[in-house]
Formats: C-alpha cells, sequence, structure tokens
C-alpha cells in the first residue's frame, strides 16, 4: 500500500500554474504524479472566494489546518493507550511501530512524529509528558534542517550572457523584477534593456506560479522580434523561468548573488517608479488604471541616453516605425 505524503509547496505551485494555464485535474495529476482525487480535493478545499486557486493561500490553508486539534487528542481511547505506554517506559518508536504494526486493532495508527508533537504539543505543556522520554529534554531540540528546495534550477549565469545583449546594440532583450510595498502585492516590472521601456503589472501574490503566468501572458502580447532574452536575479519568484524558453522562445539569464547592478537597466527602472510607488505605499489603494498612468509617464520621459527621445519612440524605431510625438 502507497504512503500518502502531503503536497509540498513546490507541488502546489505547479498545481496553481498549471491551472493558470488551463490544463485539466486529470493533466495535472499526471504532471505531478498524484492521484486525480488529490488534485480534485486540493481544488476545492483551497479555493479563494472567487474560484481561483492561489498556491500560497493553499499552504497558508494547510498550516492553519495543522494547527487544530491533533489526532491523539481527538481520540481519548488512543490518548490514554499513548500516555501510558509513555509511563512504562516505552519511546515513541515503539509505541508508533507497535500500532503500525496492527497490534491494537481498536486504535489507528501514527507516527513516530506524530508522538513528539503531540508530548510538545502546548496543550500537553501542564502534564509533563517529556518526563517519560530517555532524554527527558523539556523543550523539543531541532531537527536536522533540510535542503531548502526553494531553488532555481536551470540556472544560466549571466556571464554567458553574449556581448551583444551586454551592448544594448540590439533589440528584444529585458530585465525582470519585483517592486515590493508596505503590505501589498508586488509588482512585476519588465524593462527592454535598448529601448528602455518599462512595462508594469501587478501580481496577486509573490508566488513563481503567479509570476510566470503574467510574464507569459505580457510578452505573449509583444512581436517575437522583441522577446529574445530576459536577465533575472535571484529571487524565487523567477524559478519558473523555464516555460519562458519552451513557450516564448526565451533564453533566460540570471545575476550572480546579491549583484543587482549587473541588471542596472532595470534597478534604474524601478528607482523612477518609486517617485510615485515609495516603499511605504499601499498599492492595494491603486487601480491598475493608476498603475499603468505611471508606466506611461515612464515611458513617455525623454532620456539623455536615447538622444532625449523617449523609450516608446525608441522602440518603434526598433520595429521600424519611427515617430514623432508632441505634447503641445
Amino acid at each position: 500500500m502507497r504512503r500518502y505524503s502531503h503536497l509540498s509547496d513546490d507541488e502546489r505551485e505547479q498545481i496553481g500554474l498549471a491551472r493558470t494555464l488551463g490544463h485539466s485535474i486529470g493533466a495535472i495529476a499526471r504532471a505531478i504524479g498524484r492521484p486525480k482525487s488529490t488534485i480534485s480535493r486540493e481544488l476545492s478545499r483551497n479555493k479563494l472566494p472567487s474560484g481561483r486557486y492561489s498556491p500560497l493561500h493553499a499552504a497558508g490553508a494547510y498550516q492553519l489546518r495543522r494547527r487544530r486539534e491533533a489526532l491523539i487528542e481527538r481520540d481519548r481511547a488512543l490518548r490514554t493507550f499513548v500516555i501510558d505506554r509513555l509511563a512504562e517506559g516505552w519511546t515513541p518508536e515503539q509505541i508508533s511501530g507497535w500500532l503500525q504494526a496492527g497490534n491494537e486493532r481498536r486504535l489507528p495508527a501514527v507516527g513516530c512524529e506524530t508522538i513528539y508533537a503531540f508530548i510538545y504539543r502546548a496543550a500537553q505543556r501542564a502534564e509533563q509528558l517529556w518526563r517519560y522520554l530517555t532524554r527527558r529534554h523539556k523543550r523539543r531540540r531541532p531537527r536536522r534542517s533540510r535542503p531548502s528546495q526553494d531553488t532555481i534550477k536551470d540556472r544560466v549565469s549571466i556571464h554567458e550572457r553574449p556581448k551583444t545583449v551586454d551592448s544594448r546594440t540590439e533589440g528584444g532583450h529585458w530585465e525582470g523584477d519585483l517592486i515590493i510595498c508596505k503590505r501589498t502585492r508586488p509588482v512585476l516590472v519588465l524593462h527592454e534593456r535598448k529601448s528602455r521601456v518599462t512595462l508594469a503589472a501587478r501580481l496577486a501574490g509573490k508566488t513563481a506560479a503567479e509570476t510566470i503566468s503574467v510574464m507569459l501572458a505580457v510578452f505573449a502580447r509583444i512581436e517575437p522580434a522583441l522577446r529574445k532574452s530576459i536577465t533575472f536575479d535571484n529571487d524565487t519568484a523567477f524559478a519558473q523561468h523555464a516555460l519562458l524558453r519552451t513557450m516564448r522562445a526565451m533564453t533566460t539569464w540570471f545575476c550572480d548573488a546579491y549583484a543587482s547592478w549587473q541588471k542596472g537597466g532595470i534597478e534604474n527602472a524601478n528607482g523612477r517608479l518609486r517617485r510615485w510607488l515609495p516603499r511605504q505605499m499601499d498599492i492595494d489603494q491603486m487601480s491598475d488604471e493608476e498603475i499603468q498612468d505611471i508606466v506611461i509617464t515612464t515611458n513617455l520621459t525623454p532620456r539623455k541616453c536615447l538622444g532625449f527621445k523617449t523609450p516608446f519612440q525608441a522602440l518603434l524605431k526598433e520595429l521600424g516605425k519611427d515617430v514623432q510625438i508632441r505634447f503641445a
């Protein structure tokens, strides 16, 4: 019999991305190697009031459910059995092994960690069940940490980026970043290196699935000739970057750690946007139209590096549409 394991944050990210792309429950189940019933239950249990599935909300709901009364606390017979065995000198591992071997048919089997968690729960503190343990530690010592799963796979270093991208002589090369203000959703910022055109879109949350779904939508509206590559920092919000390669034919590059200056174009663009979007501002109080007005204002401001042309003019010139813009 296959043992059940809870969905990981990475799996929830994949589910969220797949739903955003319109994949069916069966397709999602096959992609991540889970039963269809697991995917269906996850989507129905953790959906937002709007009906949308958010990996971030789902992870929070799961953690909230875990804080409910534990199984050993709910089952009085099981609780009595566990405490009695502890008092007799049994270890949590021995109790768990005995139950899982089916020696107590009227009691459910529980894992060793479940028993440890029960012993150290705040609700059991008065009973001091830790006294029955071999080493009698009053507080649970931290377990050995696991390697972080928040890694970015298939990263390609910015040092492998061609010189044509560095020199800004060719259009279609972008930089991506997030702007985050106090207690608000992040704003995705995309900056074209040659023309200095800046695009921005508000995200529902700072997840890789949310970020890539918005980027795919934005770049779908841009001519293929102007979407060749994009450079990111090492924020795990960009962990699904490979989809830009497979779905938008864009090469992705990543800066060195703590080297934001390597994507100086978007850092400059962020600085300009910060004039209207300071860190202490609650962006949730702004409409999407107001945010886009700020972006348009930025793109209609002439730049010395462009010969005092605007980014919009530079982009149109790149497309072979040299136009004049007049404000009076």
